[in-house]
């Protein structure tokens, strides 16, 4: 791609959560992403919690949700517009290791 081309991308292709920090996207060096949508999938028949952040770890002081809930069995897709800068990280986090699935869709863009 020419400098200032954007693709559309799978930035993560689906994930499962663990309850330590969980690395989903990383911004290769030149590059923008622009994170159009993040879908959870909870395939656990009781509610489970997620935790997102941009960082090496979600902590408090750079979580975008913290515990949110996730009902049994659903699905929760939220529409963004986040752009994560060349080296950023997407994590994530669940209460219950191996029941909560994350995708990442969104633009990738040359510097």
């Amino acid at each position: 791609m020419a400098s200032g081309d954007r693709a559309e991308a799978r930035l993560c292709a689906p994930t499962q959560l663990g309850t330590t920090t969980t690395t989903l996207v990383t911004v290769t060096a030149g590059h923008t992403f622009v994170v159009k949508q993040i879908i959870i999938a909870n395939t656990d028949t009781v509610d489970r919690t997620v935790t997102l952040a941009i960082g090496t770890a979600a902590t408090a002081s750079n979580r975008l949700m913290s515990a949110l809930p996730i009902g049994a069995n659903d699905v929760m897709i939220w529409d963004t517009a986040l752009v994560l800068l060349t080296t950023e990280t997407l994590q994530g986090l669940s209460d219950t290791a191996s029941k909560v699935n994350v995708t990442v869709v969104g633009w990738d863009k040359t510097n």
